[in-house]
């Protein structure tokens, strides 16, 4: 059950450079369970299964959270996240509307995210060293044509002082991506160990991971609805948006 800490991170400095922000915030419609690194569990269970599910926080388009499935049956459970879904609702106790199921985002799909970012990434980096390297190169042949034409040692020395702070602005840019790089790599690496894949489930064992779901931007409740065997487990979240103040 680990937290998504570089998520927390890249929200907090995104949203400390706006003021007012809108801040999308998800809380169960259950009484309140237990919590773990800063995460609410709210735990469900019946005869044979206990289920736990924790809302972890956005990832771009997708809700993440964290379900735990601990067998306690004496047979061992099979478990598909791609039937996972949710339903939305116009109020915590109101039924679902008809025939609509929004489901789970396959967990390929989901790093097949990072992937893209990284590569999004690499190439902004590599456009950096290059015009990095293309100003520096043209100021120094500016500057040594000026340097030939005065026969000024003097400003062939100014010529390289200017090119160095061209330099150290590109230098300092491309450490800021690369640092940023090696933040979506580690981020995947967590989440490729830690997201829930289709898995047998022996008896007395325990196990948890991700899931992602799409956010749907209008509505106030989802119901969110993880089939294990011939149970259905079912959580209501209420979504509101807040205006934060920094």
């Amino acid at each position: 059950m680990k937290k998504l800490y570089c998520l927390l991170v890249i929200a907090l400095v995104m949203t400390s450079c706006v003021a007012p922000g809108v801040v999308t915030q998800l809380t169960p419609e259950a009484p309140e369970g237990h919590y773990e690194m800063g995460r609410e569990y709210i735990s469900l269970s019946n005869d044979s299964i206990e289920v736990e599910l924790g809302y972890d926080g956005i990832l771009g388009e997708d809700l993440v959270f964290d379900f735990v499935v601990h067998n306690t049956t004496a047979d061992t459970l099979f478990i598909l996240p791609n039937d996972f879904y949710y339903m939305i609702l116009d109020s915590a106790n109101s039924d679902a509307a008809p025939h609509t199921l929004w489901m789970a985002v396959h967990p390929d799909k989901v790093l097949m995210h990072y992937d893209k970012t990284l590569e999004e990434t690499k190439e902004a980096k590599n456009m950096n060293s290059f015009f990095g390297v293309l100003q520096a190169g043209v100021s120094i042949l500016y500057n040594t044509a000026g340097f030939i034409a005065t026969e000024n040692p003097a400003y062939l020395a100014d010529a390289v002082l200017q090119t160095v702070g061209t330099a150290d602005q590109y230098i300092s840019q491309d450490k800021m991506i690369s640092s940023e790089m090696k933040m979506i790599s580690e981020e995947k690496g967590v989440v490729e160990g830690e997201i829930f894949r289709a898995c047998e489930v022996l008896p007395g064992r325990m196990i948890s991971g991700y899931v992602y779901f799409p956010k749907h931007n209008n509505t106030a409740y989802y119901m969110f609805c993880f089939p294990i065997e011939n149970q259905l487990f079912q959580f209501v979240y209420n979504q509101r948006k807040e205006l934060v103040y920094n």
